[in-house]
């Protein structure tokens, strides 16, 4: 069974704090994490997004108008099948500095799929009009859910270990969820599977989505 912060979805992680580049655009877009506060970088204009100390895991849209990220709760910790994490909640900004709002709060519920603590991995679609992100779940697995901004609603998508968006290509819009998966003669495996947006089954990949990605995301 992976961690909960799985390796491939510490890669991802790793590499959207450091810096998120906007396909296609003029001036190079990019966004960090320094000491807890998202800051956007495009050419020579540095703007610091936020204030609160405590942001993590920026991701960009698309079109490098938006911001979403990870901001934690000191202190609040609500009880999920893994035991307890982090409260911690989804918020948005601008790239402009205006509109940061919170979209998704860390809230306790029986059922997991709708659980909502542990969140990370947050990430736009191609369009900029849902935000998919990880939150934890069961013992083995945790949860994939969408956030749609034209509606301004949550709902859970799947159960996942791992989230990656496709952002351009044939799959485009297209995720890659680690899922794990059990046997019928008994024991489980972890593989990577490609979901449509809606969250339906296009196909396995295994356990290395790394050459996949590398073919079709282009």
């Amino acid at each position: 069974m992976p961690s909960f912060h799985s390796h491939f979805a510490f890669r991802r992680v790793l590499t959207l704090a450091l810096a998120v580049s906007v396909l296609g655009s003029a001036e190079a877009q990019s966004i960090a994490v320094e000491r807890g506060n998202v800051v956007f970088n495009r050419g020579e204009d540095r703007r610091v997004l936020t204030n609160s100390g405590h942001d993590s895991e920026p991701s960009l849209s698309h079109d490098g108008r938006l911001v979403v990220f990870v901001r934690a709760t000191p202190g609040r910790k609500i009880a999920a099948g893994s035991g307890e994490v982090d409260a911690n909640e989804i918020w948005l900004i601008g790239t402009d500095g205006r509109g940061e709002r919170r979209l998704v709060r860390g809230s306790a519920h029986a059922d997991p799929k709708r659980l909502l603590t542990g969140l990370q991995s947050p990430q736009f679609s191609p369009d900029g009009r849902r935000i998919y992100f990880l939150s934890a779940a069961w013992a083995t697995s945790s949860a994939v859910h969408v956030f749609d901004l034209a509606i301004g609603r949550e709902h859970y998508l799947c159960a996942g270990n791992s989230l990656e968006m496709l952002r351009s290509g044939k799959y485009r819009g297209h995720l890659i969820v680690l899922q794990h998966r059990y046997c019928l003669g008994g024991g489980s495996y972890d593989w990577h599977w490609l979901l449509r947006p809606n969250g339906r089954e296009v196909g396995p990949i295994g356990e290395d989505p790394a050459a996949f990605i590398e073919l079709h995301e282009k």
